[in-house]
Protein backbone atom coordinates (compact mmCIF):
# COMPACT_ATOMS: atom_id res chain seq x y z
CA UNK A 1 0.00 0.00 0.00
CA UNK A 2 1.26 3.39 -1.09
CA UNK A 3 -0.54 5.29 1.90
CA UNK A 4 2.74 7.17 2.88
CA UNK A 5 2.74 9.16 -0.44
CA UNK A 6 -1.06 9.84 -0.79
CA UNK A 7 -1.00 10.79 3.01
CA UNK A 8 1.75 13.13 2.75
CA UNK A 9 -0.08 14.52 -0.24
CA UNK A 10 -3.20 15.27 1.73
CA UNK A 11 -1.44 16.68 4.91
CA UNK A 12 0.28 18.85 2.79
CA UNK A 13 -1.96 20.57 0.32
CA UNK A 14 -5.49 20.78 1.99
CA UNK A 15 -7.53 22.34 -0.91
CA UNK A 16 -10.88 22.46 -0.62
CA UNK A 17 -12.85 26.05 0.45
CA UNK A 18 -15.53 24.49 2.82
CA UNK A 19 -19.12 25.05 1.31
CA UNK A 20 -21.68 25.25 3.74
CA UNK A 21 -25.01 23.26 2.53
CA UNK A 22 -28.19 24.39 4.35
CA UNK A 23 -30.12 21.83 4.59
CA UNK A 24 -32.54 20.61 1.77
CA UNK A 25 -34.27 17.55 0.37
CA UNK A 26 -32.93 16.29 -2.72
CA UNK A 27 -34.52 15.14 -6.66
CA UNK A 28 -34.67 16.21 -9.98
CA UNK A 29 -36.06 19.58 -8.94
CA UNK A 30 -32.67 20.66 -6.93
CA UNK A 31 -32.21 24.15 -7.57
CA UNK A 32 -28.40 25.00 -7.35
CA UNK A 33 -28.96 28.26 -6.45
CA UNK A 34 -27.70 31.67 -7.26
CA UNK A 35 -23.78 31.85 -9.38
CA UNK A 36 -21.86 33.76 -6.73
CA UNK A 37 -19.88 36.94 -8.20
CA UNK A 38 -16.11 35.95 -7.35
CA UNK A 39 -13.78 38.40 -8.98
CA UNK A 40 -10.69 36.33 -7.90
CA UNK A 41 -8.44 33.12 -7.26
CA UNK A 42 -6.34 32.66 -4.32
CA UNK A 43 -3.94 29.91 -4.75
CA UNK A 44 -1.49 29.13 -1.99
CA UNK A 45 1.86 28.61 -2.84
CA UNK A 46 3.09 25.91 0.01
CA UNK A 47 7.25 25.99 -1.24
CA UNK A 48 7.54 29.89 -0.92
CA UNK A 49 5.07 30.93 1.50
CA UNK A 50 2.83 33.02 -0.17
CA UNK A 51 -0.72 33.65 -1.86
CA UNK A 52 -1.09 33.94 -5.26
CA UNK A 53 -3.86 36.70 -6.49
CA UNK A 54 -5.40 35.46 -10.37
CA UNK A 55 -7.74 38.17 -11.97
CA UNK A 56 -11.01 36.17 -13.33
CA UNK A 57 -11.19 38.45 -16.18
CA UNK A 58 -8.26 38.63 -17.32
CA UNK A 59 -6.92 35.19 -16.21
CA UNK A 60 -3.46 36.87 -14.89
CA UNK A 61 -1.52 36.28 -11.61
CA UNK A 62 -1.77 40.09 -10.33
CA UNK A 63 -0.30 40.08 -7.00
CA UNK A 64 2.14 38.01 -4.65
CA UNK A 65 1.59 38.13 -0.89
CA UNK A 66 3.69 36.79 1.71
CA UNK A 67 1.99 35.06 4.09
CA UNK A 68 3.56 32.30 6.87
CA UNK A 69 5.34 29.49 6.50
CA UNK A 70 3.88 26.42 4.35
CA UNK A 71 0.29 27.58 3.50
CA UNK A 72 -1.53 24.51 2.80
CA UNK A 73 -5.22 25.45 3.18
CA UNK A 74 -7.05 28.34 2.29
CA UNK A 75 -11.06 29.52 3.05
CA UNK A 76 -13.05 32.55 2.12
CA UNK A 77 -15.14 34.33 4.86
CA UNK A 78 -19.38 33.75 3.34
CA UNK A 79 -19.83 37.32 4.84
CA UNK A 80 -16.76 39.63 5.30
CA UNK A 81 -13.72 40.62 2.40
CA UNK A 82 -11.03 38.42 4.00
CA UNK A 83 -9.61 35.04 3.08
CA UNK A 84 -7.85 32.76 5.52
CA UNK A 85 -4.70 31.21 5.01
CA UNK A 86 -4.08 28.18 7.29
CA UNK A 87 0.29 27.97 7.82
CA UNK A 88 1.40 24.71 8.78
CA UNK A 89 4.81 25.36 9.02
CA UNK A 90 4.37 28.61 11.23
CA UNK A 91 1.46 27.54 13.35
CA UNK A 92 -0.64 30.78 12.35
CA UNK A 93 -3.79 31.65 10.34
CA UNK A 94 -3.05 35.32 8.00
CA UNK A 95 -6.20 37.08 7.23
CA UNK A 96 -5.23 38.81 3.68
CA UNK A 97 -8.16 41.62 3.35
CA UNK A 98 -9.76 40.74 -0.39
CA UNK A 99 -9.97 43.87 -1.36
CA UNK A 100 -6.68 45.39 -0.91
CA UNK A 101 -4.87 41.92 -1.01
CA UNK A 102 -2.65 42.28 2.28
CA UNK A 103 -2.28 40.49 5.25
CA UNK A 104 -4.28 42.27 7.74
CA UNK A 105 -3.27 40.35 10.87
CA UNK A 106 -1.58 36.97 11.24
CA UNK A 107 -3.60 34.68 14.40
CA UNK A 108 -1.33 32.14 16.30
CA UNK A 109 -2.95 29.08 16.61
CA UNK A 110 -2.05 25.49 16.48
CA UNK A 111 0.28 23.61 15.50
CA UNK A 112 -0.10 22.56 11.82
CA UNK A 113 -3.42 24.02 11.16
CA UNK A 114 -4.49 22.07 8.31
CA UNK A 115 -8.26 22.57 7.70
CA UNK A 116 -10.49 25.75 8.04
CA UNK A 117 -14.14 26.15 7.85
CA UNK A 118 -16.26 29.38 8.60
CA UNK A 119 -19.93 29.41 9.97
CA UNK A 120 -22.78 30.56 6.98
CA UNK A 121 -23.50 34.02 8.85
CA UNK A 122 -19.42 34.28 9.31
CA UNK A 123 -19.19 34.74 12.67
CA UNK A 124 -16.90 32.17 13.96
CA UNK A 125 -14.07 30.05 11.66
CA UNK A 126 -13.21 26.53 13.46
CA UNK A 127 -9.65 25.32 12.52
CA UNK A 128 -8.29 21.75 12.81
CA UNK A 129 -4.66 21.52 14.49
CA UNK A 130 -2.89 18.13 13.82
CA UNK A 131 -0.17 18.73 15.65
CA UNK A 132 -1.66 20.17 18.96
CA UNK A 133 -5.06 17.56 18.43
CA UNK A 134 -7.10 21.17 18.95
CA UNK A 135 -10.18 22.88 17.17
CA UNK A 136 -9.18 26.74 17.56
CA UNK A 137 -12.20 29.10 17.81
CA UNK A 138 -11.65 32.10 15.77
CA UNK A 139 -13.80 35.05 16.56
CA UNK A 140 -13.90 36.79 13.02
CA UNK A 141 -15.17 39.89 14.06
CA UNK A 142 -12.51 40.47 16.44
CA UNK A 143 -10.13 38.38 14.66
CA UNK A 144 -8.89 36.67 17.94
CA UNK A 145 -9.28 33.01 19.62
CA UNK A 146 -11.60 32.48 21.79
CA UNK A 147 -11.31 29.08 22.80
CA UNK A 148 -9.26 25.65 21.76
CA UNK A 149 -11.47 22.42 21.96
CA UNK A 150 -9.12 19.03 23.22
CA UNK A 151 -9.57 16.47 20.22
CA UNK A 152 -7.99 13.13 19.93
CA UNK A 153 -5.27 12.65 17.65
CA UNK A 154 -4.04 14.34 14.24
CA UNK A 155 -7.45 16.71 13.99
CA UNK A 156 -7.42 17.37 10.07
CA UNK A 157 -10.15 17.89 8.13
CA UNK A 158 -13.91 19.70 9.15
CA UNK A 159 -17.30 19.06 8.26
CA UNK A 160 -19.86 21.58 9.59
CA UNK A 161 -23.49 20.39 10.23
CA UNK A 162 -25.52 23.77 11.21
CA UNK A 163 -28.81 22.54 10.96
CA UNK A 164 -28.03 19.81 13.61
CA UNK A 165 -26.04 22.31 15.44
CA UNK A 166 -22.86 20.06 14.91
CA UNK A 167 -19.24 20.12 13.58
CA UNK A 168 -17.36 16.88 12.45
CA UNK A 169 -14.01 16.20 12.98
CA UNK A 170 -11.73 13.68 11.39
CA UNK A 171 -9.32 12.44 13.31
CA UNK A 172 -6.57 11.17 11.36
CA UNK A 173 -4.03 9.60 13.81
CA UNK A 174 -6.84 8.41 15.64
CA UNK A 175 -8.79 6.51 13.52
CA UNK A 176 -11.76 8.24 14.57
CA UNK A 177 -14.29 11.09 13.89
CA UNK A 178 -15.22 13.57 16.80
CA UNK A 179 -18.53 15.35 17.11
CA UNK A 180 -18.13 18.84 18.20
CA UNK A 181 -21.68 20.47 19.90
CA UNK A 182 -21.76 24.24 18.12
CA UNK A 183 -24.42 25.48 20.84
CA UNK A 184 -21.64 24.40 23.44
CA UNK A 185 -18.83 24.32 21.44
CA UNK A 186 -17.37 21.10 23.86
CA UNK A 187 -16.33 17.61 21.81
CA UNK A 188 -19.60 15.30 22.74
CA UNK A 189 -17.97 12.11 21.22
CA UNK A 190 -15.82 10.08 19.29
CA UNK A 191 -16.82 7.44 16.68
CA UNK A 192 -14.29 4.90 15.42
CA UNK A 193 -13.58 5.14 11.89
CA UNK A 194 -11.77 2.72 9.55
CA UNK A 195 -7.72 3.34 9.41
CA UNK A 196 -6.76 7.03 8.42
CA UNK A 197 -9.95 9.32 8.18
CA UNK A 198 -9.07 11.71 5.71
CA UNK A 199 -12.14 13.23 4.23
CA UNK A 200 -15.49 13.96 5.61
CA UNK A 201 -18.84 14.52 3.29
CA UNK A 202 -22.25 15.16 4.21
CA UNK A 203 -25.73 14.63 2.79
CA UNK A 204 -27.63 17.96 2.10
CA UNK A 205 -30.35 16.62 4.62
CA UNK A 206 -27.74 16.35 7.15
CA UNK A 207 -28.49 12.33 8.11
CA UNK A 208 -25.37 10.74 6.65
CA UNK A 209 -21.61 11.64 7.41
CA UNK A 210 -19.68 9.71 4.75
CA UNK A 211 -15.92 9.27 5.49
CA UNK A 212 -12.73 8.26 3.39
CA UNK A 213 -10.72 5.41 5.54
CA UNK A 214 -7.45 6.48 3.23
CA UNK A 215 -5.56 3.64 4.98
CA UNK A 216 -7.94 1.06 4.51
CA UNK A 217 -10.71 0.55 1.23
CA UNK A 218 -13.51 1.69 2.87
CA UNK A 219 -16.09 4.71 3.18
CA UNK A 220 -17.10 4.70 6.87
CA UNK A 221 -20.71 5.95 6.88
CA UNK A 222 -22.24 7.64 9.92
CA UNK A 223 -26.05 8.32 11.34
CA UNK A 224 -25.54 11.87 12.03
CA UNK A 225 -28.74 11.62 14.75
CA UNK A 226 -27.53 8.62 16.39
CA UNK A 227 -23.76 8.95 16.10
CA UNK A 228 -23.79 5.18 15.10
CA UNK A 229 -21.97 4.04 12.23
CA UNK A 230 -23.26 2.08 9.55
CA UNK A 231 -21.96 -0.94 6.91
CA UNK A 232 -18.69 0.15 5.77
CA UNK A 233 -18.58 0.40 2.16
CA UNK A 234 -15.74 -0.94 0.24
CA UNK A 235 -14.45 0.95 -2.59
CA UNK A 236 -10.71 0.58 -3.74
CA UNK A 237 -7.36 1.09 -2.04
CA UNK A 238 -6.81 4.33 -0.91
CA UNK A 239 -10.14 6.36 -0.89
CA UNK A 240 -8.53 10.03 -0.92
CA UNK A 241 -11.14 12.22 -1.29
CA UNK A 242 -15.26 12.39 -2.11
CA UNK A 243 -17.07 14.28 -4.69
CA UNK A 244 -20.93 14.65 -3.53
CA UNK A 245 -23.48 15.71 -6.53
CA UNK A 246 -25.18 18.84 -5.27
CA UNK A 247 -28.50 16.94 -4.79
CA UNK A 248 -26.80 14.16 -2.40
CA UNK A 249 -28.26 11.25 -4.63
CA UNK A 250 -24.12 10.06 -5.13
CA UNK A 251 -20.76 10.54 -3.88
CA UNK A 252 -17.68 9.82 -5.67
CA UNK A 253 -14.43 8.21 -4.04
CA UNK A 254 -11.33 8.75 -5.63
CA UNK A 255 -8.99 6.01 -4.85
CA UNK A 256 -5.75 7.36 -4.82
CA UNK A 257 -3.30 3.49 -5.26
CA UNK A 258 -6.25 2.04 -7.46
CA UNK A 259 -6.26 4.32 -10.30
CA UNK A 260 -10.58 4.21 -10.01
CA UNK A 261 -13.24 6.64 -9.00
CA UNK A 262 -16.58 4.84 -8.03
CA UNK A 263 -19.80 5.56 -7.71
CA UNK A 264 -21.62 5.12 -4.06
CA UNK A 265 -25.34 5.55 -4.16
CA UNK A 266 -26.13 7.87 -0.69
CA UNK A 267 -29.99 5.86 -0.45
CA UNK A 268 -28.56 2.37 -0.64
CA UNK A 269 -25.21 3.03 1.18
CA UNK A 270 -23.96 0.36 -1.98
CA UNK A 271 -21.47 0.72 -5.17
CA UNK A 272 -23.41 1.62 -8.49
CA UNK A 273 -20.47 1.91 -10.79
CA UNK A 274 -16.82 2.68 -11.28
CA UNK A 275 -14.30 4.40 -13.68
CA UNK A 276 -10.81 3.62 -14.58
CA UNK A 277 -9.20 6.64 -14.78
CA UNK A 278 -5.28 8.24 -14.64
CA UNK A 279 -2.55 7.22 -11.75
CA UNK A 280 -3.14 8.38 -8.62
CA UNK A 281 -6.39 10.29 -8.43
CA UNK A 282 -6.49 12.76 -5.77
CA UNK A 283 -9.00 15.26 -6.41
CA UNK A 284 -12.38 16.37 -8.20
CA UNK A 285 -15.03 18.34 -8.73
CA UNK A 286 -18.39 17.83 -10.16
CA UNK A 287 -20.07 20.51 -12.36
CA UNK A 288 -23.55 22.49 -10.56
CA UNK A 289 -26.13 20.51 -12.85
CA UNK A 290 -24.16 16.77 -12.01
CA UNK A 291 -23.47 16.04 -15.90
CA UNK A 292 -19.69 16.63 -15.61
CA UNK A 293 -16.88 14.99 -12.83
CA UNK A 294 -13.23 16.16 -13.31
CA UNK A 295 -10.65 14.25 -11.96
CA UNK A 296 -6.98 15.45 -10.88
CA UNK A 297 -4.46 12.45 -11.58
CA UNK A 298 -1.67 13.22 -9.68
CA UNK A 299 0.35 10.35 -11.66
CA UNK A 300 -0.25 10.95 -14.75
CA UNK A 301 -0.19 14.28 -14.70
CA UNK A 302 -3.65 14.27 -16.58
CA UNK A 303 -7.17 15.76 -15.71
CA UNK A 304 -9.67 13.06 -16.58
CA UNK A 305 -13.03 13.96 -17.34
CA UNK A 306 -16.86 11.59 -16.67
CA UNK A 307 -20.35 11.83 -17.84
CA UNK A 308 -21.27 10.05 -14.12
CA UNK A 309 -25.30 10.07 -15.32
CA UNK A 310 -24.90 8.47 -19.01
CA UNK A 311 -21.71 6.68 -19.43
CA UNK A 312 -18.87 5.09 -16.93
CA UNK A 313 -15.86 5.63 -18.70
CA UNK A 314 -13.69 8.55 -19.60
CA UNK A 315 -14.54 10.51 -22.34
CA UNK A 316 -11.83 12.52 -22.29
CA UNK A 317 -8.33 12.74 -20.44
CA UNK A 318 -6.38 16.43 -21.07
CA UNK A 319 -3.02 16.84 -20.18
CA UNK A 320 -1.83 19.22 -18.06
CA UNK A 321 1.06 21.00 -15.73
CA UNK A 322 3.65 18.15 -13.56
CA UNK A 323 1.71 16.57 -10.32
CA UNK A 324 -1.72 18.43 -10.63
CA UNK A 325 -3.57 18.21 -6.83
CA UNK A 326 -6.24 20.57 -6.65
CA UNK A 327 -9.06 21.90 -8.37
CA UNK A 328 -11.56 24.59 -8.76
CA UNK A 329 -14.49 24.92 -11.39
CA UNK A 330 -16.38 28.28 -11.48
CA UNK A 331 -19.67 28.63 -10.85
CA UNK A 332 -21.15 29.10 -14.36
CA UNK A 333 -18.92 25.57 -15.39
CA UNK A 334 -16.79 26.97 -17.51
CA UNK A 335 -13.26 27.11 -16.28
CA UNK A 336 -11.39 24.59 -14.80
CA UNK A 337 -8.69 25.82 -12.97
CA UNK A 338 -5.71 23.25 -11.87
CA UNK A 339 -3.04 23.24 -9.87
CA UNK A 340 -0.11 21.99 -10.60
CA UNK A 341 2.35 21.67 -7.62
CA UNK A 342 4.96 20.28 -9.33
CA UNK A 343 5.47 22.92 -11.94
CA UNK A 344 4.71 25.43 -9.95
CA UNK A 345 1.93 26.84 -12.64
CA UNK A 346 -2.16 26.39 -13.06
CA UNK A 347 -3.81 25.29 -15.58
CA UNK A 348 -7.12 27.25 -17.16
CA UNK A 349 -9.15 24.36 -19.34
CA UNK A 350 -12.13 26.02 -20.85
CA UNK A 351 -14.33 23.36 -20.30
CA UNK A 352 -16.74 23.58 -23.44
CA UNK A 353 -14.19 23.35 -25.77
CA UNK A 354 -13.71 19.31 -24.09
CA UNK A 355 -14.50 16.86 -26.45
CA UNK A 356 -14.97 19.66 -29.26
CA UNK A 357 -11.86 18.59 -31.04
CA UNK A 358 -10.63 21.99 -30.03
CA UNK A 359 -7.78 22.64 -27.32
CA UNK A 360 -9.24 23.03 -23.78
CA UNK A 361 -6.20 23.90 -22.58
CA UNK A 362 -6.87 27.95 -22.26
CA UNK A 363 -4.02 29.25 -20.38
CA UNK A 364 -1.04 28.42 -18.08
CA UNK A 365 -0.71 31.18 -15.16
CA UNK A 366 3.12 30.65 -12.82
CA UNK A 367 2.47 30.76 -9.46
CA UNK A 368 5.08 30.36 -6.29
CA UNK A 369 6.43 26.90 -5.43
CA UNK A 370 4.00 24.17 -5.21
CA UNK A 371 0.74 25.47 -5.41
CA UNK A 372 -1.49 23.56 -2.99
CA UNK A 373 -5.17 25.02 -2.21
CA UNK A 374 -7.33 27.26 -4.05
CA UNK A 375 -9.91 29.75 -3.27
CA UNK A 376 -12.17 32.12 -5.05
CA UNK A 377 -13.89 35.10 -3.58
Amino acid sequence: MKLHLGLRRWLSHLLWASVIITECGCGDDFDPGTIPPFTHVYVANLGSHTVSVIDLKSFKNVKTIAVGKSPGRLAASPIDDIVFAANLGSASISVIDANTHVVKKTIPVGKSPADIVFSSDGRFAFVACYGSNTIVVIDCEALSVVKSIKTQAGPVALKLSEPRKQLWVAQQAANSVAVVNLETQTLEESIPTGNGPLFLEILPDQSKLFVADTGDQNVTVIDTLTHKTLEPIVTGRSPMQLVMKRDGGEIYANNFDAGSVVVINTSTCTLNGSFSVGRNPIRGVISRDGQRLYVANYGSNTVSVLDPPNNRSVIASIAVGAQPESMYLTPDDLYLFVLNSGSNDVSVVRTDAVGSGSNALFAVIATGANPSAIVAK
